[in-house]
């Protein structure tokens, strides 16, 4: 007895093409994605840096007029005296224990 012949159908060629080369089907469409969206993202994150120093340094002139009239004057001598003053306030001082709670471990073992 005799087998059935199989016949093949006519197929568009994209199908050859892609039995042909799977990295069309398979490949392609997974690099594209990744690709494509490395570039979108490292433009939208240097959009969102320049927008974030535009936003700190914009400063016009009436702000900057208004700073530096208000600036104090420093004298380094004056500076020098003040931390010495600290330095001296800071000699004087005692060890106190903190009050701790009842029932709270205060660090004494008994």
């Amino acid at each position: 007895m005799r087998t059935f012949v199989r016949k093949r159908l006519n197929q568009p060629p994209i199908y050859r093409a892609i039995k042909r080369h799977p990295f069309l089907y398979f490949g392609l469409p997974l690099i594209v994605p990744i690709v494509g969206g490395s570039f979108v993202l490292s433009y939208l994150t240097q959009t969102r840096y320049d927008l974030y120093d535009n936003k700190n340094k914009k400063v016009d002139k009436e702000e900057k007029l208004h700073l530096n009239k208000n600036r104090r004057q420093v004298n380094l001598q004056k500076e020098y005296e003040k931390l010495q003053a600290t330095n001296e306030e800071l000699d004087d001082w005692k060890v106190k224990r903190v009050e701790r709670l009842d029932g709270e471990f205060d660090g004494i073992l008994k």
